[in-house]
């Protein structure tokens, strides 16, 4: 399904993501599902391999698997956005060779949050009033790059920016637009984490079944916050760099060109 692709407001963003869900809604909830899924069997073993043991397998499962579900969700719904159809095996298959560098891009941020927080945590034997004060001044400076760092997942996977420079590419298209960018985040997320909560509420008075029924809840809750980031970094794209336009035009010259296999290591999507 072709959709518009031009520069949308904050409402248009949320309802199209709805929009882009639904439409698309087998292989993108199929893309979480093979995930969230099996975290919820991890849970449901606790009866039988106990507590602590589900509990620690699952968070094991999901620090593996959370972050290429991350990278096969984007990988789709950039593909269905610009009318490249995808299936659930090539989304999971495409996202195979950008893998190390998509872990190492993850845990070189956690580290740029990690070593500053490890200071701020350090003037605590100081003085309990800097530590205070460090620690306001930290939880701001931290907030502003996390939001700046928002559209990391795009542009790794889209573009095939890593490391630094996939942060500070992050960061380019989110300038400008800071405050934009947290109230899509904060509202898609209240928009996701909401209902996903109220029915992990009802979920849970259901033994062993319950716990299958909240992972499926967050399957489709995660995948709603995946495609309104996605949404909004095509938005940004077309608003800071003319997307909608290059994109229209390549489409134009495709029609009167031979398909050209793209160069190795380029994406796409891109």
């Amino acid at each position: 399904m072709a959709y518009d692709i031009r520069p949308l407001s904050f409402g248009e963003i949320l309802d199209r993501s709805f929009r882009v869900l639904l439409d698309n809604f087998v292989l993108l909830f199929g893309i979480a599902a093979v995930v969230w899924i099996p975290s919820g069997f991890l849970l449901a073993s606790a009866g039988v391999v106990g507590v602590g043991v589900a509990n620690a397998l699952y968070i094991i499962f999901l620090l593996v698997a959370a972050p290429v579900m991350q990278a096969a969700l984007v990988i789709g719904v950039a593909a269905v956005y610009l009318d490249r159809p995808t299936t659930i095996a090539e989304a999971y298959q495409s996202s195979r060779p950008i893998l190390m560098p998509l872990f190492g891009t993850y845990l070189l941020m956690g580290l740029l949050i990690a070593i500053p927080g490890a200071a701020v945590g350090a003037t605590f034997m100081l003085s309990p009033v800097v530590f205070g004060l460090v620690l306001l001044v930290g939880i701001v400076i931290g907030g502003y790059f996390l939001v700046c760092w928002a559209l990391l997942g795009p542009v790794m996977i889209v573009e095939r920016h890593f490391g630094m420079s996939a942060l500070h590419r992050s960061r380019e298209l989110v300038v400008g637009s800071w405050w934009r960018t947290l109230g899509i985040l904060f509202t898609a997320a209240l928009i996701a984490g909401v209902p996903a909560n109220a029915l992990k509420f009802v979920w849970g008075f259901i033994p062993v079944i319950g716990v299958i029924l909240t992972a499926a809840t967050q399957a489709v809750s995660s995948t709603y916050s995946s495609v309104a980031l996605v949404m909004y970094y095509f938005d940004q794209r077309c608003r800071t760099e003319d997307f909608d336009l290059r994109l229209l035009a390549e489409q134009v010259r495709s029609q009167d060109a031979p398909t050209m296999t793209p160069a190795p290591g380029s994406s796409s999507l891109a």
